[in-house]
């Protein structure tokens, strides 16, 4: 599938070796066609480096062990990290993973580009395409191989989770997935609101660094912070929602009810995000500013 169609068709014209040339242009108009077609190109791309899954696999595996190592020596010394055990801080630890994952897979890949693309000018490709720019330079490259790291992580926290000895309701898995739903959309709000300090600030480069430093403390329950930071990362910085509340609602800590809070700060943070999206956009000036 093409993004545009350009198509030409020659006619024999009533004279001889006349002809008569007419051309039609063609855009797909649906979003979620383009983003398939540009996702089947790069899942195209991506499985001529197949050894690249093998890296990933063994980089995330690698991960995973130092981390419960890390988590293994802090419980020699303590029974609890903020009110939770060893295995729940797991389970936690496991949804930090999944959503590591749809941040390498996805977001990196496109809008990790965006500071880059605002201080050369080459936003103005973008710009020019006939589909909604937030939604082409979020979603337009897809690491197929990461996706390994939601897989791994989730199979992690099953496992935490047959180590407490809970099986979950019904119930509660609806409200983890939709707990972890709202997750990836406020980990996506968060990363759009840092790129597009680069409006801004244009000489400001490696934005993701420091989403990477943010995001790291949501590798933690909540709870475990003092009180000051705990309100920023409840109510200024909203990484709380992307972990600490979808492990609650796995291993049956918050009620399942919550999981609807979760989605309205989800939806919250998507409308703040697409304003502050809008208003950034308003300060480029091209290549030529």
């Amino acid at each position: 599938m093409r993004i545009a169609e350009l198509q030409w068709e020659v006619e024999r014209g009533g004279k001889p070796g006349g002809t008569t040339l007419a051309m039609t242009f063609r855009i797909p108009q649906s979003a979620i066609r383009i983003l398939v077609a540009l996702w089947r190109l790069n899942v195209a791309e991506e499985l001529q480096y197949r050894a690249n899954f093998v890296a990933s696999l063994l980089g995330t595996t690698f991960w995973i062990g130092t981390a419960l190592l890390t988590l293994a020596v802090f419980f020699r010394h303590t029974t609890r990290l903020g009110d939770w055990d060893y295995w729940e801080v797991v389970v936690l630890l496991g949804v930090f993973n999944t959503l590591t994952g749809v941040i390498e897979a996805v977001l990196r890949p496109g809008i990790g580009r965006l500071a880059g693309e605002v201080k050369s000018g080459g936003l103005d490709l973008v710009l020019a395409k006939p589909v909604d720019a937030q939604g082409f330079v979020s979603f337009r490259r897809l690491d197929v191989w990461r996706l390994t790291d939601v897989v791994l992580g989730l199979t992690l926290a099953g496992y935490a989770l047959h180590r407490l000895g809970r099986v979950p309701s019904v119930v509660q898995l609806a409200a983890f997935g939709l707990a972890l739903a709202a997750a990836v959309v406020v980990v996506y709000a968060l990363w759009v609101a840092l790129m597009s300090l680069a409006f801004w600030f244009v000489s400001v480069e490696n934005l993701s660094v420091l989403f990477d430093a943010v995001y790291e403390g949501a590798r933690y329950p909540v709870s475990a912070y003092p009180g000051a930071l705990r309100f920023v990362f409840v109510y200024l910085i909203p990484i709380a929602w992307t972990t600490t509340i979808p492990a609650s609602a796995l291993t049956g800590r918050l009620e399942p009810g919550f999981a609807l809070v979760a989605a309205a700060v989800a939806g919250v943070a998507f409308a703040l995000t697409r304003l502050l999206w809008r208003t950034a956009l308003k300060r480029y000036s091209g290549a030529s500013g």
